[in-house]
């Protein structure tokens, strides 16, 4: 069970976890979906390149973040991935919200990159910002029952 503290998103993708794989350790692809002045890499151990995948880091901006990749029947190539953001250590509970939207978002932008269409970071409010809204009104929704 997570700490009361902590923040846990998960998505499933549908397509194989070496895909995604990809898409979480190649510098360029993180700028599609991440942000391009964000990398994962730079502070990251790679605990696990084989099923399950997993890599953890300690960035300076996002803290400690866990992503775990497992692999689940179905997809459009027979497997499919469940993706899991976890960060263990947020601290104060009134940032659970804004935090755990903002990660529904990325995992949103996450899949939308592998499916060939990189974050427009220039308009992004536009393309993003009502989903952004409804992951941050349904994380306060969570935290408050």
């Amino acid at each position: 069970m997570s700490a009361p503290s902590s923040v846990r998103v998960a998505r499933t993708i549908d397509l194989p976890p070496g895909i995604v794989w990809e898409a979480l350790v190649d510098p360029v692809l993180v700028e599609g979906w991440l942000h391009p002045e964000l990398t994962l890499l730079d502070d990251a151990e790679i605990v696990s390149e084989e099923e399950p995948r997993r890599l953890e880091v300690v960035h300076p901006e996002l803290g400690r973040v866990r992503i775990l990749l497992d692999a689940v029947a179905g997809g459009t190539r027979g497997e499919a991935t469940v993706v899991t953001v976890e960060l263990p250590e947020l601290g104060d509970l009134r940032f659970r919200p804004p935090v755990s939207a903002g990660w529904s978002v990325r995992l949103d932008q996450l899949a939308d990159l592998l499916r060939g269409h990189p974050v427009d970071w220039d308009h992004w409010e536009r393309d993003r910002g009502a989903d952004y809204r409804a992951h941050l009104h349904a994380a306060e929704e969570r935290l408050a029952h």
